[in-house]
């Protein structure tokens, strides 16, 4: 062999080994890049259980209920003013009716009695509009309306003898008003979160 051809049979023996070595790097080097494999598996779904499930609905339940409460207690806190004045208008109305001492006094109260209730209606949008986040607005609507018929006609059958009807209508007021009490006085001591 002549010395330029064993130098070209170098020259490409060296290449080629060059070559050679560069891709067994690259495909090593492919190979060892954590990016370019295959993500794997993803582990099996856990196991439910039924009971633990529904213990935690439950709990969710009524830390959702206690949140809420919350909320109803710190917006009726925030309107004490319009509910102390509701509560004032009630009472009034109902004590006006126990100092009657007759049907015809009786008869005027209650045809003043559209007035009070609109009084009512003012306060009572003034603490909540559209009717969803004061936790009273029921009691004082069931309070209206007991002291716009029943009460009186009860306050009439009393002063002709029967007692029974209007004792009924007391302890029923009388437990709605201790109602309201109650929450307004839990509402005044709430504190912020």
């Amino acid at each position: 062999m002549s010395r330029p051809l064993a130098v070209v049979a170098v020259a490409v023996a060296l290449v080629v080994l060059v070559a050679g070595s560069g891709c067994r790097r690259a495909s090593v080097a492919v190979a060892a890049d954590p990016k370019s494999q295959p993500p794997p598996p993803p582990p099996p779904p856990l196991p439910e259980d039924p009971v633990l499930g529904a213990k935690s609905t439950a709990q969710w339940r009524e830390h959702l209920a206690f949140e809420e409460r919350e909320r109803k207690l710190h917006y009726d806190r925030d309107r004490m003013k319009d509910h102390r004045a509701v509560l004032k208008i009630l009472i009034g109305a109902r004590a006006r009716y126990e100092r009657a001492r007759s049907e015809a006094a009786i008869t005027a109260i209650k045809a003043r009695w559209p007035e009070t209730v609109e009084a009512v209606r003012r306060r009572i949008d003034r603490i909540d509009h559209w009717r969803v986040n004061s936790n009273l607005l029921a009691d004082y609507d069931a309070m209206l309306n007991e002291l716009a018929e029943a009460y009186p006609a009860a306050r009439i059958k009393f002063i002709a003898g029967d007692r029974a009807p209007l004792q009924a209508l007391r302890a029923e007021l009388d437990r709605r008003q201790k109602a309201i009490d109650a929450w307004l006085k839990e509402a005044a001591e709430s504190e912020d979160e």
